[in-house]
């Protein structure tokens, strides 16, 4: 049976959703008029969900005549290249880099962008919004710092030439293997999905020390992850289930599980751009949990409202203030 050459009327208003929500200009009216498009009928999902699945590739945008300007995930990206005149070659999401020993790459996603940078060793890092990190390699050292967001490491073998991930926090080594950093307000927590990661807590002279010494203050395993805390290093087991949730980002979801409200509320930022302040900073240590669109700041002030009662008024400058609803 051939392919179809006609959307049905659910699908094409799928098609012109989904380039509304990649629009640089979404607002908040429009997440909400989604949501009630959305729950309207379960033709309306059916047709969003299925479309959603090949966005990437934007078969679906070749129905939509007239479209509101939408901007590519990656059109944002700025490659900051020290000394080095980079050739970039994309392929769908990937970025290939060649980083020089004496070079510095800089690859920064932005609000609800998403990036996938492979490295010429084989690694590949993928970054969620609001990330940013800076790629120097060497003859020694394959050397990543990781100065804000979330970003999930697939490292390539090479027992000659540790791969060392630096942060204000600390740092991990690894020779090869799978897993997941998160920068918070107060810490960093590196997640281990395969292999062996080796926590280093923060001092002077800490990538040096590491590639010479090893020393490692804390080490993890598969299902396990490491807290870098003020207070030291802690080794934590984690659930399957918790770590496909860690991993959520990447299926354009946010799932809290016992999250602070201001972790909750950083994650909200980066994904949507909402801005969002606390008229009482107890607010701020309250723990909350859900599983909402990564997009839809919509939601995730409803949630706040049904799970912990605090209210979402919004000023003249477009900033949220939480407050509890009284």
């Amino acid at each position: 049976m051939g392919e179809r050459s006609e959307l049905s009327e659910a699908e094409r208003e799928a098609s012109r959703w989904l380039v509304r929500l990649e629009s640089p200009d979404v607002s908040l009216d429009d997440h909400t008029r989604f949501r009630a498009w959305l729950s309207a009928s379960s033709d309306n999902k059916a047709a969003f969900e299925a479309l959603s699945g090949t966005w990437d590739r934007l078969d679906a945008l070749k129905h939509v005549s007239e479209r509101p300007r939408a901007a590519p995930l990656l059109t944002k990206r700025r490659l900051a290249v020290a000394g080095l005149a980079l050739a970039a070659v994309f392929a769908g999401f990937l970025i290939l880099a060649r980083p020089a020993p004496s070079s510095g790459i800089a690859y920064v996603t932005g609000v609800g962008e998403r990036e996938t940078v492979r490295l010429d060793d084989g690694s590949t890092i993928e970054l969620d919004a609001g990330s940013r990190i800076v790629v120097r390699f060497a003859e020694d050292r394959r050397a990543v710092r990781l100065e804000a967001g979330v970003a999930l490491f697939d490292v390539s073998s090479d027992p000659s030439r540790p791969f060392v991930v630096d942060t204000v926090y600390g740092a991990v080594r690894v020779h090869g293997t799978s897993f997941l950093i998160k920068l918070g307000n107060a810490g960093m927590r590196a997640t281990v999905l395969e292999g062996v990661v080796e926590g280093h807590a923060r001092r002077e002279g800490l990538i040096s020390r590491i590639v010479s010494d090893g020393g490692a203050a804390a080490v993890a395993r598969a299902n396990q992850e490491i807290a870098f805390e003020r207070s030291g290093l802690t080794v934590e087991d984690v659930a399957a289930q918790t770590a496909e949730r860690r991993l959520a980002w990447r299926d354009g979801m946010l799932a809290f599980d016992g999250e602070t409200l201001r972790e909750a509320v950083m994650e909200v930022e980066r994904q949507t751009g909402a801005r969002f302040v606390f008229a009482d900073p107890a607010l701020e240590r309250l723990r909350i949990g859900g599983f909402i669109s990564a997009r839809d700041s919509a939601a995730f002030i409803q949630l706040l409202d049904d799970g912990l009662g605090v209210a979402a008024e919004k000023r003249a400058d477009g900033v949220f203030v939480l407050r509890r609803r009284t």
